[in-house]
């Protein structure tokens, strides 16, 4: 089967300098990946739903008294919902509704399951639990799906609906205003993104942000950039693939909405890589080991680099060789902000400078060696230098791990120091906001709490932390964008 890129929609990174409300983020976020697209997509398929005269029956799984139950009759008293009903009376009424369009908010028991088996008109599902109709999501195809809290995503269709029918905008602001009322994961995104403004506003506090996960084929790239311009961040610790895929878009090249069309077979046999729902051409990595090896033999003189070097380098090619593109590495190197990745054999950059080494030794060359540690000097310098910290961490992972350690590194290198070695002014993060969905009781770094950190002597308990239990592709825009508005 022969493939041609014209099957495939071209992705956009989301540009919050050209989103001035809550609708215009959730329509940028429609060309992106993972949840974002999710709410992008869902978001635009309602109002559609609404605007045809058929606003979609909505069977609530929330207690009618909350917040979020009487959120819901006041959309559907506005008319973008159509009855809001519980599950009992939706089941005594389901071949009265079964040719509508249907709104299942929040988490059903097995014992409902029958209803939505045999559905065949449209659904959409609202839930942090990964609750569809059976057959309706798959590997790396999620329709009519949003997998969140209904806390946070009920209040941002609202917000759509309410600019996008009525002509009322809402601002991020008011937003998150309304999000601290409703509780769950939407109050801990409206303290989160307080704690992020406190740090960045606080000017003795020196703000590290760690990344993992796909966050740049998630189309995130320029909200990162965003970040490094305004003075968000000055320490930034990354996978190596977040930085690679960031490359292909400092590039200027393109990432795709993946078609379930088409078998992963048939995407290995034409080279395009897929990452969840987004496809990454293998030519993009061609434009970036091009690039690597431009820069290193700029300098091939200097056998001994760190990965800090080397991004400050590319960022510094980017500057002068593609200065019509936004890029994380470009916006880092004009910024003066590192960008460590302690992983950094776990990326195509990684492999893209193995290759370049045994080329050299194929030629009789020395290869060029990695100093990790200079990159670990650096970090402490950073955190003994700042009166006080804050991270800011995206997923959980080694990029996390790397900076909350710088703690204990120093605790332990004044405990065993020896004639010679000066002693480091300990340090603890003062602040902390972290957005990963996975639980405490996975056991995982990305659902690690803070106060577990304290037990590691690396967070001052009596601090501000905020932990947000969401997909960060629908997450830290909003948070981003407040910061940007304040």
């Amino acid at each position: 089967m022969k493939i041609h890129r014209q099957q495939f929609e071209a992705l956009r990174p989301l540009d919050l300098r050209s989103c001035h409300t809550v609708a215009d983020i959730i329509d940028g976020m429609s060309h992106c990946s993972f949840g974002a697209r999710m709410l992008g997509e869902v978001s635009a398929t309602i109002a559609h739903w609404v605007e045809a005269g058929i606003p979609p029956i909505t069977v609530s799984y929330v207690r009618p008294a909350s917040r979020l139950g009487h959120l819901l009759k006041t959309m559907a008293a506005q008319r973008w919902l159509g009855d809001v009903l519980t599950a009992g009376e939706h089941t005594t009424s389901v071949q009265s509704t079964h040719r509508h369009p249907v709104l299942v908010v929040g988490s059903y028991p097995e014992t409902d399951e029958w209803l939505w088996r045999n559905r065949r008109r449209s659904t959409i599902f609202i839930n942090q639990f990964g609750q569809a109709r059976p057959g309706q999501v798959r590997d790396g195809y999620f329709p009519n799906v949003v997998f969140a809290d209904p806390r946070f995503i009920i209040p941002l269709l609202s917000a759509y609906l309410d600019e996008r029918l009525a002509g009322r905008p809402t601002t991020i602001s008011q937003f998150l205003r309304t999000c601290a009322r409703l509780g769950g994961e939407a109050a801990a995104v409206a303290h989160g993104a307080c704690t992020v403004r406190a740090m960045v506003e606080d000017a003795q506090c020196t703000v590290f942000s760690t990344f993992a996960g796909a966050m740049t084929p998630a189309k995130m790239g320029l909200v990162i950039c965003d970040m490094i311009d305004l003075g968000m961040t000055q320490f930034i610790a990354s996978t190596g693939a977040l930085m690679a895929h960031g490359l292909v878009e400092g590039l200027g090249r393109t990432h795709y909405k993946y078609n379930p069309q088409h078998s992963d077979a048939i995407l290995a046999r034409r080279k395009l890589n897929r990452i969840t729902d987004t496809l990454e051409p293998e030519e993009n990595f061609d434009a970036v080991e091009e690039v690597i090896t431009h820069v290193l033999e700029a300098d091939n003189e200097q056998l001994t680099i760190s990965p800090v070097e080397l991004h400050r380098r590319i960022g510094q090619y980017l500057a002068e060789h593609y200065p019509q593109h936004r890029g994380i590495l470009k916006s880092a190197y004009q910024q003066a902000v590192p960008i460590a990745v302690p992983a950094f054999v776990d990326s195509e950059i990684g492999n893209d400078v193995f290759v370049y080494n045994a080329r050299r030794r194929a030629a009789s060359l020395p290869g060029i060696c990695w100093d990790l540690e200079n990159d670990t000097e650096l970090l402490v310098e950073t955190a003994t230098r700042a009166k006080r910290l804050g991270i800011f961490s995206i997923g959980g992972g080694v990029p996390r791990n790397n900076v909350q350690n710088v703690a204990p590194l120093i605790e332990i290198y004044n405990a065993r120091r020896t004639r010679g070695m000066k002693r480091l002014p300990p340090r603890l993060f003062r602040y902390g906001c972290r957005i990963d969905p996975a639980p405490l009781h996975f056991g995982n770094l990305g659902g690690a709490s803070y106060s577990e950190g304290g037990s590691w002597r690396k967070m001052d308990l009596a601090g501000r932390f905020s932990e947000i239990r969401l997909d960060a592709t629908i997450v830290l825009p909003f948070i981003v964008k407040y910061v940007m508005e304040t």
